[in-house]
């Protein structure tokens, strides 16, 4: 959104008139009129002030969104450290559920391996990280035993530059409750449309909230196009 509409939008928005924004800065009224007209750009103090004025951060008041902080990691982001440090912690849960040695040694390792195999895979998924200059990507096996030698091992991330992408298109599908005790959360996605024609399917996760304002300003000013997409599950 231009400088311009947003400085409009927040004085109406704390019922000032341009006469009494430029009585608190300071400033003539043209000059707060060729602001919200685009003739002008307040100076960086003036922007400070103004800031201040409409209790706004500076970054929500010129680009529309609070500050985004990048690289932003989208989903639990793995390391091999913290593959080491859970086998260490079930380790311990092991020799605990099997009386630290009071039980015999075969069935302290089938509780070990029965984590490793049942519990470790499910803890990490795939993630994706938001960057300066495109995305990083990480995906694993679906297969168990593929997907633990991947965790164990160092994999690097599949990089997307800005400049390959056409558009994004963010899909919500509502799911039909069938019972009230259904919590699950509903498919949120965002698909990657590259100027090849591939297509890349990304999970947005749950708190989507949390970055996908401010994601979507960013891909916009990176000039790719973003698409909203809601579907509807009869």
């Amino acid at each position: 959104m231009l400088l311009a509409n947003m400085l409009k939008i927040h004085r109406k928005r704390m019922g000032y008139t341009q006469e009494q924004v430029a009585q608190k800065l300071h400033v003539t009224t043209q000059a707060v009129s060729k602001w919200e007209k685009g003739l002008s750009v307040p100076s960086i103090d003036n922007l400070v002030s103004l800031s201040d004025l409409y209790g706004i951060s500076l970054d929500e008041l010129v680009q529309g969104s609070p500050f985004f902080k990048k690289p932003y990691i989208v989903g639990q982001k793995y390391s091999v450290k913290k593959g080491i440090w859970f086998l260490f912690v079930w380790l311990i849960i092991s020799l605990f559920l099997t009386g630290f040695g009071y039980q015999p040694i075969g069935l302290l390792l089938f509780v070990f391996l029965i984590g490793c195999i049942l519990i470790f895979p499910v803890l990490f998924n795939d993630y994706w990280v938001i960057e300066q200059d495109g995305l990083g990507i990480q995906t694993y096996s679906n297969t168990t035993t593929k997907k633990i030698v991947e965790l164990l091992t160092y994999r690097t991330e599949k990089k997307i530059n800005y400049t390959d992408i056409a558009a994004v298109e963010i899909i919500y599908q509502a799911k039909q409750r069938i019972s009230p005790f259904d919590i699950s959360f509903d498919p949120f996605d965002l698909k990657v449309i590259l100027h090849n024609g591939d297509n890349m399917y990304l999970e947005l996760h749950h708190s989507p909230k949390m970055f996908l304002p401010q994601f979507s300003v960013f891909l916009q000013r990176q000039h790719i196009q973003v698409i909203m997409t809601k579907l509807c599950n009869d």
